[in-house]
């Protein structure tokens, strides 16, 4: 079996990638989208942006 890989909006990619990197939200604001994106391939989660 395939397994799902989740979509993910850009606030809550915002959200994961303060997290993930241990920055403020502001911070993880500035993030450009290929910036979020490189944090959501490491967690193997799919951008819906």
């Amino acid at each position: 079996m395939k397994t799902r890989i989740c979509k993910v909006s850009k606030e809550r990619a915002i959200q994961i990638a303060a997290n993930h990197n241990c920055v403020s939200r502001e911070t993880a604001e500035k993030y450009t989208d290929s910036e979020l994106r490189e944090v959501l391939r490491q967690l193997k989660l799919k951008a819906a942006f």
